[in-house]
């Protein structure tokens, strides 16, 4: 991998104290051709969820409204399908909640968040008020999922079990490096942002309990207060030292189980996350081998009827998406059943892998012949399973069973989804948006960046 010169054996500073000189000394050079690929793949992938959902997500307009009602509609940032009128922080809030409302977006598996959700809309509202160039947005984006990733994998699911959200306690230090890497910000200023952003953390897993648009909006939040963050910083007010590695910094009160043991290991010269996935199923990622696991049995026994199938997790999976609430059981919102592990599997099992967003139709949610299967569905724990893996036992009707399992689901770098299916999920989940033209127009720009402007992109959004 390349490095920028930073040799992590020399480094005696704190922890945060490393974060932000790595934002600070971070150079377009230290991104390899591979990585590169990558981030413009990330940038379609977000581009293509956040203007579908600002099409046609249920959240959409509710959320637009009172950005508006609080004065956010008065500036030239762009939010996705909605025009150039709004406010950096508020066009920034819009589209990281577009980002997350189908729960779409990619994933980060040794953090458990999802990077692009807060960093992308940052890095995209930053630089389109500056007009930064392309490689100045794909670095501040580079940056800003390095720092969200090892912040989260410092949390672990230690921050589930406490009860926050990783994507936002973690993503609103990846969202102020972006910000702060494409204003080439200084040293003091980025440790002073942190300072500040470390005050404004925040997102709790408590929307588990009715399905609720929280979670939409936890990354809107981070943006936000990110922009919030970096301006007061700027404009000379002194944050939090150690916000990061403090006795009440961010690992000791976002986690339960976090630690600083590799968290800036070859920091500068290994870049972790280059392991995110692109996800190919809008719902938690884990109930993506599942998904794809159960599909694949049901296909193979087609015209057999199922008695019941039993679905086996890892305890840190369990928790977030196995059990047997009542509102996971039989879900009464689309987060209800993106979040349900038996609702994924009775739809995989009725109508394959590719039914995509139309799961979540009224018809499906509704429906007895779901319903019915999702009764069927046991979900357990067995210890050996890793995280993000399945087995499953599936006992038909006629007296046999089929067993199978899955280690990756797709997306992970052992089970890739390739560039093609990352262009016809683009194209999918624009079609409300785009015509095919404009579509066609935004991948083509995207795959040019480092040589086009950042403005260049966002007046085709």
């Amino acid at each position: 991998m390349a490095s920028n010169g930073l040799d992590p054996a020399k480094r005696t500073d704190g922890i945060t104290e490393e974060i932000c000189k790595f934002v600070v000394e971070s150079k377009y050079e230290h991104l390899d051709e591979k990585l590169l690929d990558q981030l413009k793949d990330y940038l379609t992938d977000n581009i293509g969820i956040s203007a579908g959902a600002a099409a046609i997500c249920d959240s959409t307009e509710p959320f637009l409204r009172a950005v508006i009602a609080l004065g956010g509609k008065t500036g030239q940032s762009t939010v996705f399908t909605k025009g150039n009128v709004f406010s950096l922080q508020y066009a920034g809030l819009l589209n990281a909640a577009l980002a997350h409302s189908f729960d779409f977006d990619d994933t980060h598996a040794s953090s458990i968040l999802h990077p692009g959700a807060t960093t992308i809309p940052a890095a995209l509202a930053q630089a389109e008020a500056l007009n930064s160039d392309g490689k100045t947005l794909l670095l501040g984006i580079a940056v800003g999922y390095e720092i969200t990733c090892r912040i989260g994998r410092a949390y672990n699911y230690g921050g589930y079990t406490r009860g926050f959200h990783n994507t936002t306690t973690a993503g609103i230090f990846g969202a102020v490096a972006a910000i702060s890497k494409i204003k080439g910000l200084s040293l003091d200023q980025v440790k002073n942002a942190f300072g500040l952003a470390e005050s404004k953390a925040a997102g709790s897993m408590q929307f588990l309990d009715n399905g609720s648009w929280n979670k939409r909006l936890h990354p809107g939040f981070a943006v936000h207060d990110a922009f919030v963050a970096v301006a007061l910083a700027e404009a000379g007010v002194v944050g939090a030292t150690r916000p990061i590695e403090g006795k009440y910094g961010a690992l000791h009160s976002y986690s339960a189980t976090s630690t600083t043991a590799g968290l800036t290991d070859n920091l500068g010269s290994e870049w972790i996350f280059r392991e995110t996935a692109i996800k190919p199923f809008p719902a938690c990622r884990m109930t993506h081998s599942a998904i794809e696991a159960v599909s694949n049995v049901a296909k193979e026994a087609e015209g057999k009827t199922v008695e019941h199938i039993t679905v086996a997790l890892s305890t840190s999976c369990y928790q977030i998406v196995g059990p047997p609430d009542a509102n996971r059981i039989h879900p009464r919102t689309i987060v209800d059943g993106q979040f349900s592990m038996y609702y994924q599997v009775a739809i995989a099992c009725l109508h394959g892998m590719d039914i995509g967003w139309a799961m979540y139709d009224k018809s499906q949610m509704e429906s007895p012949e779901v319903a019915a299967l999702c009764d069927k569905v046991e979900v357990v724990i067995q210890d050996d399973v890793a995280d993000l893996a399945v087995r499953l036992t599936v006992k038909w009707t006629d007296g046999t069973a089929t067993e199978a399992s899955q280690v990756f689901p797709l997306g992970e770098q052992e089970h890739p989804f390739v560039k093609e299916r990352v262009r016809g999920k683009f194209l999918r989940m624009v079609a409300p948006a785009y015509d095919r033209h404009t579509a066609q127009a935004i991948l083509a720009t995207i795959e040019e960046i480092d040589r086009r402007s950042t403005r260049d992109l966002m007046k085709l959004l």
